[in-house]
């Protein structure tokens, strides 16, 4: 998609349409820099883009209309909309605020919540199978000036954000570099090169970008706009299409950048002059690697990754729980059967494939172990791949969202390992670092070799889903595993 006219608000309704088709559930929006984070919270607020908007902070939240100390004016028709004036303390069953408590020395304004109560909450959303609510969550303070730099303790982004808005205000090109116009001005200067005094150019916000430094605390699954607001404030000469399109296909020259969006005022009311994201799909951080090269040696003689389950095969359910996550790159290792396999593959998932980059590859050398089907596999991952999971082709019932929380929590270095009551379970998050190792195994042990060989890389995630590790091995699995998709219909059936 790329648009002269896209706005912010079409963009985030072209996300949240792109996640319907995977698995839908609620959409948090987050905002980080300075000029304009509640203003852009609030427009999106009251776009009334889903049933239930929530408005909310991770640091501190002028109330909208409070006034121009704590917070922006609202427009006449946002005046009008009640949700914008109520706030709770929990969770509001419609549209409203969710904040901490009003803050004792500033009028109008109150604390923030916990970002992990915050993550703890989408997350039971997202197992509730709510599909209805945006959440709009400002995780950062920049006490109302058009730029800031990060300390060391910012911003507060939740881990479970889909979307980070990084906000920069065009009112403070010109201005000398200095404390009134950008908070954290020496931790600007550091960052840009750019001498205190010295007046701000666009190209220090370019230089600000490039470095990385507003990268810091976004998640690895959540996408990135870039948004240069009060573009009223530019030079006649400047407020150009071709400016515009010209500064954005630079900013979007950074492969952690999906969308660019100029905004500012005219004639009294917020308008969106440019707006652009990319056509291409985005570099794949994480990938899985899908074994199913097996004998299923104590099935009786029939191939598990084919029997029927659900209207499905075992080994397309798994594909399609795997595809549901958003995982980009896929790499599908066979071995055994390997031409029945792949074709039950390609006929059942062709529908989900959406722009994923699926891959087969073979294992002749089957019957040595799944630490073969690991080497395998990874040697035929992305160059650009961060981080990935090895997955049993005989997990059908594998949860979407224990994969999306595993990369949401991923640390580079790290491997990242769901535990079941007090048991270690699948899958298995390696980082890139751990290649290497996991492309020379050989024999049955997998990766359980390369986590006993890093214990200390280890970080342990806290999974409630007890059917997702679920194994199928035998016959009496496989009629378990019919009686767990009954189970399935019958909840579906009559929520």
């Amino acid at each position: 998609m790329t648009a002269a006219n896209l706005t912010i608000e079409a963009y985030v309704r072209s996300l949240i349409r792109q996640d319907a088709q995977l698995d839908p559930r609620p959409f948090l929006v987050s905002a980080i820099g300075g000029g304009g984070k509640t203003t852009t919270l609030v427009e999106l607020f009251d776009a009334a883009i889903r049933p239930r908007s929530i408005l909310t902070s991770t640091t501190a939240l002028g109330l909208p209309g409070a006034g121009r100390e704590v917070a922006p004016p609202l427009s006449h028709k946002q005046k009008k909309n009640p949700a914008l004036a109520r706030v709770t303390a929990a969770p509001p069953a419609g549209s409203g605020l969710w904040l901490g408590p009003a803050c004792e020395d500033i009028a109008g304004k109150h604390r923030g919540l916990d970002r992990d109560q915050l993550d703890a909450w989408v997350r039971e959303q997202r197992e509730a199978g709510d599909k209805d609510t945006l959440i709009l969550c400002e995780a950062d303070g920049s006490k109302r000036k058009p730029l800031k730099a990060h300390a060391e303790h910012e911003p507060v982004i939740p881990k479970t954000t889909d979307l980070t808005l990084i906000l920069f205000g065009l009112s403070a090109i010109g201005q000398a570099l200095a404390e009134p116009v950008v908070h954290r001005a020496p931790l600007f200067s550091a960052a840009t090169g750019l001498e205190a005094g010295k007046p701000i150019q666009i190209s220090n916000l370019l230089s600000l970008l490039n470095s990385g430094h507003f990268f810091k605390g976004i998640p690895p699954t959540s996408k990135i706009a870039v948004v240069f607001n009060q573009a009223d404030c530019l030079d006649k000469e400047q407020r150009t299409q071709g400016f515009f399109h010209e500064l954005a296909g630079r900013v979007l020259e950074n492969s952690r950048i999906s969308a660019v969006f100029f905004k500012g005022l005219d004639r009294g009311e917020h308008k969106t002059y440019w707006g652009q994201s990319k056509n291409s799909g985005q570099p794949a951080p994480f990938s899985a690697v899908i074994m199913a090269a097996g004998m299923s040696e104590r099935m009786g003689g029939l191939n598990k990754l084919l029997l029927p389950l659900g209207g499905q095969t075992v080994i397309a359910r798994t594909l399609s729980r795997v595809l549901s996550a958003g995982i980009p790159d896929l790499v599908v290792v066979t071995g055994f059967e390997s031409q029945r396999v792949r074709e039950t593959i390609e006929t059942a998932i062709r529908p989900l494939k959406g722009g994923t980059n699926l891959t087969f590859v073979t294992n002749d050398r089957y019957c040595e172990g799944q630490g073969r089907s690991v080497a395998v596999g990874t040697q035929h991952l992305a160059p650009e791949s961060t981080a990935c999971f090895y997955v049993p082709g005989d997990q059908p019932f594998l949860s979407p969202l224990l994969l999306r929380h595993l990369m949401e929590e991923f640390e580079t270095g790290k491997i990242m390992i769901p535990v079941r009551e007090g048991r270690r379970s699948s899958p298995v998050l390696f980082d890139r670092s751990f290649y290497r190792e996991l492309s020379s195994l050989a024999g049955d042990l997998g990766g359980r070799q390369v986590i006993q060989d890093h214990e200390d890389a280890v970080i342990e995630v806290i999974s409630h889903d007890h059917s997702a590790g679920f194994d199928l091995d035998t016959p009496e699995d496989y009629e378990r595993a019919r009686s767990l998709v009954k189970i399935e219909h019958t909840e579906r059936s009559f929520p």
